[in-house]
C-alpha cells in the first residue's frame, strides 16, 4: 500500500474517498501530509459533502491587514509578480501566516462552480478544509495538494503547492501559493519553483539583516554556489557565527544551534585572520573539507554580496543565479593610491613599483614576490588602480588565489565551463575569470600554489589570448593584464621542478621584490600615519606614546603588515575610554612580552615591597613607566594603577610619595 500512497494518482484517490465514505480513513492510501489533514478536518467535523465557511475580510479590513503585513508585500510582490507573468494559466496567492490571501495574482479559478479564491479570503483548514496554504503554515515545509486530495472537493479543477517564508529568526512572515490545472502532467514543477520563490525571497532577508557582517555562502557544487540551494552563514568581525541557515545546517551536517557563537576557525580549519585576508574588498572562493566531504565556498565581506534573484522562464523552470564576478568586479574603497603607497618606500623599490604600472600599462605581466602579509595584493590594486583612476578606465580586478581552491576548482574557476559540462553545471555555463578580467586586471595570487597541469594550460590561454572553457569547444577571446603574485621564490620551484620554467618567464616581464616589513626604512613614520588613519577610521583620539612607537618599529614583524595592522587596531579598539596616550603598559601582556624580549612591561618589575630586584636598571625602567603612565591619565593615580594592573598604594610606594 505505500507504493499506492506514493502514486498519489486518480486511481488511488478514488479508492481513498470510497473508503472514506464507508466510514474508513484511508491512511494507507494517502500521502502523509495529506492523511494528517484529513484526519484533523474529520475531528473538526468536516467531511465529503460539507459546505465550507467562506470567511472574507471586508475591504477596509483587507487594508489593515495588508498594512500589518507591509514588510512580507514590500518583500514579495515584484518577484511573485514577475513569476506570474511568465506563468500565464497560473494563479499566485500572498498570504498571510494565518493563510489569509492578502493578494491574488494571474488566472482566477473557480472551484466547485460556485466561487474563487480572492484577496481577504481566510484558507484556515478548519473551515476550508485540506489546502495547500493552510498545510504549508501547519507543516512548517513546502506541501503539494493534488485535486481530488482536497477533501471537501474531490473533483476539484485545480491543484495547488504553497511554501511558507521564514525570517532569519524562524519566524512565518507569510506564504505563498500557486494553483495550477490539475490536469498538469508534472505537478513537482509547480513546487519547485514556489521553493525557488521563498528561497530568494529568504536569501534577501538574510542579506538584508546581515549586510554589515560577512557572510558564507556552501555548497556542494560551484554552479550551485550562487542559486537558491545555497546555505548562508553570518560572521562577524572576530570570526565568531552569527547565524546559519537551514541550508547550509545541512550542508555542514550539524545543527544550526551548535554552530551559533561557535568560531568559524573551527568549522574551515584555517586562522580568521588568513581568511580574512582573502577576502578584503573583494569576494573569495574556498574548497571547504567538511561534513565528511568537499563543499565549495564564497566568502563576502560586509555590503559585498548580492543573494540570488529570480530570471523567469516560461520553460519548466525559473533558474535563480547571480552572476559569479559581479562583487569582484567593484572596485574597493580601500585601492591605495600608488604614489601614496610608494611615498615611504625605499626609493628603489618605489621606482621598480612605478616600473611595473608602466610595463602593465603597456600589456606586460608584472610579478609580485614576498613573503605572506608585505602588501602584494594591495601593490597589485594600487597598480590596476594607477592605469586609469576610475573602474570605466582601467576596468575591472578580478582576483584568484590559487592556494585557496583544489585544482578541479581552480580550473573551473579560471577558464569556466560550458552548459553541461558537468553534473549541476549552471544553465547557460561559466565564463570564468579570465573572461570576467576582459578590459581589466587579472591577479594570480598564490601563483606557485598552482598544480602543474593547470600551469600548463594557463601558459597556452596567456600566449593565444584565447580560453577554452571545460566541456565546450568555442574559444573565447580575451584581452586582459596579468599580475602574478607569491611568497614562494619562484625561481627555485623552478630549479626543483615544481613550476614551468616557460610560464615563469612568462609572467615575470616586471619583478618586483616586497621587503619584509622589518625591513623597511622609515618604519616608525609609517606607524605613526597608519596609526593616525586608524584612528580617524575608528572616530578616537589617542596618541600613540613615542616609545612605543619605537619599540614598534623596533619588532621583526615575522606577519609584516598584517601583523602591524592587527596590533595596532586592536590595541586602539580595545584601550579604555579615558585613555589619552598608549602606552606600552596598556598593551595586552601578550604584546609586552614580545616588544620587552619577554619581560611583561610594567608587570615584572612591580613585585612585592620585599622582593630584591637585583637591577637599579630595572627600578629606573620601572619608575620611567610609571611615570610616564601616571602622565598620560592627567595625574589620575587611580586610572594610571588600573592600566598597570597594580593597586593604588603599590603605586603610590613605587614612586616614593
Amino acid at each position: 500500500m505505500p507504493t499506492k500512497a506514493a502514486l498519489r494518482t486518480s486511481d488511488v484517490m478514488r479508492e481513498a474517498h470510497a473508503q472514506l465514505r464507508r466510514g474508513e480513513l484511508p491512511v494507507d492510501l494517502l500521502d502523509a501530509t495529506i492523511g494528517r489533514s484529513w484526519q484533523r478536518c474529520l475531528e473538526h467535523g468536516l467531511g465529503p459533502g460539507s459546505l465550507p465557511e467562506m470567511p472574507r475580510l471586508s475591504g477596509g479590513e483587507l487594508r489593515d491587514r495588508r498594512d500589518a503585513h507591509r514588510r512580507l508585500i514590500a518583500l514579495a510582490d515584484p518577484l511573485v509578480r514577475r513569476v506570474a507573468d511568465d506563468l500565464r494559466g497560473c494563479q499566485l496567492l500572498l498570504a498571510g501566516p494565518d493563510a489569509t490571501v492578502l493578494k491574488s495574482y494571474g488566472k482566477r479559478f473557480v472551484i466547485n462552480d460556485h466561487f474563487c479564491i480572492t484577496p481577504g479570503i481566510n484558507l484556515d483548514e478548519r473551515r476550508f478544509g485540506t489546502n495547500a496554504p493552510a498545510l504549508a503554515v501547519i507543516e512548517r515545509a513546502p506541501v503539494l495538494v493534488k485535486s481530488s486530495e482536497h477533501l471537501l472537493f474531490p473533483d476539484n479543477p485545480v491543484s495547488c503547492v504553497a511554501a511558507p517564508l521564514f525570517d532569519v529568526g524562524g519566524d512565518c512572515l507569510g506564504l505563498i501559493d500557486l494553483t495550477f490545472a490539475a490536469d498538469h502532467p508534472r505537478p513537482e514543477i509547480f513546487l519547485r519553483r514556489v521553493q525557488q520563490l521563498t528561497g530568494a525571497l529568504e536569501q534577501q532577508l538574510f542579506r538584508s539583516h546581515y549586510q554589515q557582517r560577512w557572510v558564507l555562502q556552501v555548497h556542494a557544487s560551484l554552479a550551485e554556489l550562487d542559486g537558491v540551494a545555497c546555505g548562508l552563514v553570518a560572521i562577524n568581525d572576530a570570526g565568531l557565527i552569527l547565524a546559519v541557515d537551514p541550508q547550509a545546517a545541512q550542508w555542514l551536517g550539524r545543527e544550526a544551534a551548535t554552530l551559533i557563537g561557535q568560531s568559524i576557525e573551527a568549522l574551515l580549519g584555517s586562522a580568521w585572520s588568513e581568511i580574512r585576508r582573502q577576502c578584503e574588498g573583494r569576494s573569495a572562493l574556498l574548497g571547504l573539507d567538511l561534513a565528511g566531504g568537499q563543499l565549495v565556498g564564497r566568502l563576502n565581506p560586509p555590503e559585498a554580496w548580492q543573494p540570488a534573484t529570480l530570471e523567469g522562464e516560461a520553460g519548466e523552470g525559473v533558474s535563480v543565479a547571480v552572476p559569479v564576478g559581479a562583487v569582484r568586479r567593484l572596485r574597493s574603497p580601500r585601492d591605495a593610491d600608488l604614489e601614496a603607497l610608494v611615498a615611504t618606500w625605499p626609493e628603489s623599490l618605489a621606482r621598480e613599483a612605478r616600473r611595473a604600472s608602466r610595463a602593465l600599462g603597456a600589456g606586460l605581466p608584472v610579478l609580485l614576490q614576498g613573503e605572506t602579509g608585505t602588501g602584494k595584493e594591495q601593490l597589485a590594486r594600487a597598480l590596476h588602480a594607477s592605469l586609469g583612476g576610475s573602474h570605466d578606465k582601467s576596468g575591472p580586478f578580478v582576483a584568484l588565489n590559487c592556494a585557496a581552491l583544489p585544482e578541479s576548482l581552480i580550473e573551473a574557476e579560471l577558464f569556466g565551463y560550458g552548459e553541461g559540462a558537468f553534473t549541476g553545471a549552471r544553465k547557460g555555463g561559466y565564463g570564468g575569470r579570465l573572461v570576467q578580467a576582459n578590459g581589466g586586471t587579472l591577479l594570480l595570487d598564490e601563483i606557485g600554489d598552482m598544480p602543474l597541469a593547470l600551469q600548463a594550460r594557463l601558459l597556452r590561454v596567456l600566449q593565444e589570448r584565447v580560453v577554452t572553457p571545460l566541456g565546450d569547444h568555442r574559444e573565447v577571446p580575451i584581452d586582459c593584464r596579468v599580475i602574478a603574485a607569491s611568497h614562494r621564490d619562484l625561481e627555485a620551484r623552478v630549479a626543483a621542478g615544481d613550476f614551468r620554467e616557460d610560464l615563469f618567464y612568462r609572467l615575470a616581464g616586471v619583478v618586483v621584490e616586497l621587503p619584509a616589513l622589518s625591513e623597511q626604512c622609515s618604519l616608525a613614520e609609517t606607524i605613526r600615519r597608519r596609526w593616525a588613519a586608524l584612528c580617524q577610521r575608528h572616530d578616537r583620539v589617542l596618541a600613540l606614546d613615542e616609545a612605543l612607537c619605537e619599540r614598534l618599529a623596533a619588532y621583526d614583524w615575522p606577519g609584516n603588515w598584517r601583523e602591524l595592522e592587527h596590533c595596532l587596531e586592536v590595541a586602539l579598539v580595545g584601550a579604555e575610554p579615558e585613555l589619552a596616550t598608549l602606552t606600552l603598559e596598556a598593551l595586552s601582556p601578550r604584546w609586552q612580552r614580545k616588544l620587552t624580549g619577554g619581560l611583561p612591561a610594567g608587570l615584572s618589575a612591580m613585585t612585592t615591597e620585599g622582593d630584591d630586584i637585583g637591577s637599579q636598571a630595572l627600578r629606573d625602567l620601572e619608575q620611567a613607566h610609571m611615570r610616564r603612565t601616571l602622565e598620560a591619565h592627567d595625574g589620575n593615580v587611580t586610572a594610571a594603577a588600573r592600566a598597570l594592573g597594580v593597586s593604588r598604594s603599590t603605586l603610590y610606594r613605587r614612586l616614593g610619595h
